[in-house]
């Protein structure tokens, strides 16, 4: 008795993130007849390997179930059975070896394989199989697992017996029985069709469970000789010898019997689709050309043969269609599978950032590379838009953005301020200045400008401790000093200042950031003549083209357009490792601000403010949070008040704080 075995897939469920994955294979001749191979499988916390484990799983049960070997015992499909099991262990160990805490993810599968009338399987985890036979439900796959065996064999005992025909066998990743009672998954069997009885099954679940199941049917029916569609062609068209009206007609009758019976014929082949079922578009098609012809006068053999065509080339249409169709579906599933490992991957990615921030990094790449495939593809956008907006909303979480909100400490309008640049701290007030005045800030208040040089324009400021005064450099290389409330311009031995983008200062010594000529300038102040020396090139090595800002706390902290920070020490470039690096880049930064009394790095990128611990060990840099000032999108520079921890925030018209 020979045996016909049918299976479909289907899955059930809410998306929960892990992964899951149903393989079939089948050899139409095989040890006299035909053979099967299943994977059913769910790997659970391993995102990144549970792909690549599944494809091991399956290549190692078909290859080593379908190997060509001599005709054994009555016990060789048992064998061979065992024999891939052995195969499945040393492909999973491999990937167990290759993980330092030998940690995989925690794996349900069943593995099966149906040869002739012969079942064979194994299991692992919660996973299950189920027989039902003339409405009577068996749990098939107890006992085969030993959940004590953690980082031993998945698979270690095999279930075997004989099937017969109206069995229907039932693969699980999960417990069914939890869900469904014995009663009515038997009720919803119909071995004649696995799809219908799938998607019944799915029916009954829809309301009852929180995960996502995996399941293969199987529908066992004998297996019926047929004659192939050439020799159906053949005789199909035999009886046309002649042009008599009586003969064609009576010729044609059987030819659309055979029409007819093609579309059954392609249900096996293509099973679902609508366009084969009985009395559908086909069987139609045959009968209505049929009474056509048995009615009307004239009727050739030509015609006949006209006629016929246009039902082959239907049939070919609809077999495209329904391909199309698989393919689509195929196409979907492939999809869903990737928004699953992509949604899993967040979670792993979250459980690795405090021992590997890098590697975390480069699991959020993949899973965003996933979800952004099948955003462009056009399927499941809603989906793939939520698990885009989880991979960033994890990405800000470990990089620890903190979002606040400033108090308005100042309003510069008040005294006409529409474009603030910059402000410089000192003991008892803030120096805030646009490019043609200077603003004295004492508590919440603004006084009364005072105006720089006429045509000049001011770009930086600092307060230089060695005359306890704050001074400004304008765009073309001018020094000024407020000193006893008035604007005078400071000199320099060689008459001039060079130009550059930012000054500050280093105990007697004033630096400028010169990105034109790739050089830090330094001047020696000279208290006596109450001026500075001759300009000295810092820089030794390295290039500074393209800096926007620098700091100095002995060594000398450079930031670039492209938000890469560097040190300088001596003159020379040093080392500068950035240690748990943020994932989100900076687009514009414009500010550095740090002194040898603090520990933090602070960069002002837009609205955002990156934070930096200072490595002593290491002379490097550890990030450590963001700080987003929601509601203020332009900031123009920062300062730190050690002696109340509150961060001084300048925007265009308006001084803020907030408090760290």
């Amino acid at each position: 008795m020979a045996l016909k075995a049918q299976y479909e897939f289907l899955f059930a469920g809410r998306d929960e993130g892990s992964f899951l994955e149903n393989y079939a294979y089948e050899v139409n001749e095989h040890r006299g007849g035909a053979g099967h191979v299943f994977v059913c499988l769910e790997i659970q916390n391993n995102p990144s390997e549970a792909e690549a484990m599944g494809e091991a799983v399956f290549s190692a049960l078909k290859t080593t179930f379908f190997a060509e070997t001599e005709p054994g015992a009555e016990s060789e499909g048992y064998l061979r059975f065992e024999n891939s099991l052995k195969a499945i262990n040393r492909a999973i160990s491999d990937f167990r070896k290759g993980k330092l805490n030998k940690h995989i993810g925690t794996v349900h599968a069943i593995v099966a394989a149906v040869e002739g009338s012969s079942l064979y399987l194994s299991q692992c985890g919660d996973s299950e199989a189920y027989l039902i036979r003339k409405r009577f439900v068996s749990i098939v796959s107890e006992g085969l697992y030993d959940p004590s065996q953690k980082d031993g064999d998945l698979f270690m005992s095999i279930a075997n017996g004989d099937l017969e025909p109206g069995d229907f066998v039932l693969f699980c990743t999960t417990r069914l029985l939890r869900y469904v009672t014995k009663v009515d998954l038997s009720r919803i069997v119909l071995p004649s069709s696995v799809q219908r009885t799938l998607s019944d099954l799915r029916d009954q679940l829809s309301g009852e469970i929180l995960g996502r199941i995996g399941f293969i049917g199987v529908g066992i029916s004998l297996l019926t000789e047929r004659k192939s569609l050439q020799e159906e062609d053949s005789e199909a068209f035999q009886d046309f010898g002649n042009d008599e009206k009586t003969s064609v007609v009576a010729s044609f009758g059987p030819l659309m019997q055979k029409a007819k019976k093609y579309h059954h014929i392609m249900m096996e082949r293509v099973r679902g689709a609508k366009i084969f079922e009985k009395d559908g578009m086909i069987s139609h098609f045959a009968d209505s050309i049929q009474y056509r012809l048995t009615r009307e006068k004239g009727v050739t053999k030509d015609k006949i043969l006209a006629l016929f065509i246009v039902v082959i080339l239907l049939l070919s249409a609809g077999i495209w269609f329904v391909r199309n169709g698989q393919m689509k579906n195929a196409e979907l599933l492939s999809y869903d599978q990737k928004l699953q490992t992509a949604s899993q991957m967040i979670s792993d990615a979250e459980s690795q950032v405090q021992s590997d921030k890098k590697a975390a990094g480069a699991i959020l790449q993949t899973a965003e590379d996933r979800a952004k495939e099948v955003l462009n593809s056009g399927q499941y956008r809603d989906k793939a838009r939520e698990i885009l907006t989880k991979i960033s909303s994890a990405r800000d979480d470990m990089d620890n953005i903190k979002h606040v909100t400033a108090i308005v400490a100042a309003d510069l309008s008040s005294q006409g301020v529409s474009s603030a640049i910059g402000m410089v701290p000192g003991k008892d007030r803030y120096f805030v200045f646009d490019a043609q005045k200077l603003y004295q800030v004492m508590l919440d208040k603004v006084q009364a400008p005072i105006s720089f040089e006429q045509n000049e324009s001011i770009i930086s400021g600092i307060y230089f401790d060695e005359k306890d005064e704050p001074a400004f450099f304008s765009k073309s290389g001018k020094l000024y000093e407020l000193k006893d409330g008035s604007i005078r311009q400071m000199t320099t031995q060689e008459g001039e200042f060079r130009k550059g983008v930012q000054v500050t200062d280093w105990g007697s010594r004033l630096y400028i950031l010169d990105p034109a000529g790739n050089q830090l300038w330094r001047y020696p102040y000279v208290k006596s003549k109450d001026s500075f020396g001759a300009a000295e090139g810092y820089k030794t090595d390295g290039t500074m083209t393209n800096a926007v800002a620098f700091s100095i706390d002995s060594s000398i902290f450079v930031l670039n357009n492209d938000g890469v920070l560097e040190r300088y020490y001596g003159g020379a470039k040093q080392p500068l490792p950035i240690d748990k690096a943020p994932f989100t880049p900076m687009t514009k930064p414009t500010k550095i601000y740090t002194d040898s009394e603090m520990n933090q790095v602070y960069v002002l990128d837009g609205s955002r403010v990156f934070v930096y611990t200072k490595d002593p060990k290491t002379q490097g840099l550890i990030y450590n949070s963001q700080i987003v000032v929601d509601g203020l999108s332009d900031i123009r520079d920062i300062s730190l008040d050690k002696s109340t921890g509150k961060l001084y925030l300048l925007g265009a018209q308006k001084m803020y704080t907030v408090t760290l």
